[in-house]
């Protein structure tokens, strides 16, 4: 059956580039034109919500934006954790394996932290406000989308949990 459905799905996509000149068809399933479609502003000026991107944005060196998203999760990690030591009911594990860090707050869910290297971005999905994307601009990793901060959002959820204010520097 899943031979069967492989080969239908195979020839439909077929069917679907028939009419197309081999180029068209390679260039449909290129990997970089995915990416860019994806970032929505990866090869321009222009964003998804119609902003524009910001040059130190766009140029960000592979190179900078690891040293930057590793310094980052390293010490968001380090801080994390010494509030998980004096909070172990209410922040009971924070774990950063490959560039994922997953931080366990019973109260609201599970948060996850994750670097995007195609995207050069650091992505938030958060059991309170959902997903964000964040890039390095200005020192700091900013949601060009809505403005927001990665730390200062942490703080903010981080404080409605602890009895005490959050305050996670960069």
């Amino acid at each position: 059956m899943l031979r069967r459905s492989i080969i239908t799905l195979g020839t439909a996509v077929a069917r679907r580039h028939a009419l197309r000149p081999p180029a068209a068809c390679i260039r449909a399933f290129s990997r970089p034109r995915m990416i860019t479609a994806m970032r929505g502003f990866a090869s321009g000026p222009g964003s998804t919500d119609g902003h524009e991107i910001p040059k130190e944005v766009l140029e960000l060196s592979a190179d900078a934006y690891h040293k930057s998203s590793d310094s980052f999760l390293d010490s968001l990690q380090e801080q994390l954790e010494e509030l998980s030591d004096a909070y172990p009911e209410l922040l009971p594990d924070v774990e950063l394996t490959q560039g994922v860090m997953t931080i366990e707050v019973p109260a609201v869910g599970t948060y996850v932290v994750n670097k995007q290297p195609p995207n050069k971005q650091i992505w938030l999905s958060s059991p309170v406000s959902g997903p964000n994307r964040f890039d390095f601009y200005k020192n700091r990793w900013i949601s060009l989308r809505d403005g927001q901060d990665l730390l200062s959002l942490l703080n903010l959820e981080l404080s409605g949990v602890l009895p005490e204010p959050v305050t996670i520097e960069a």
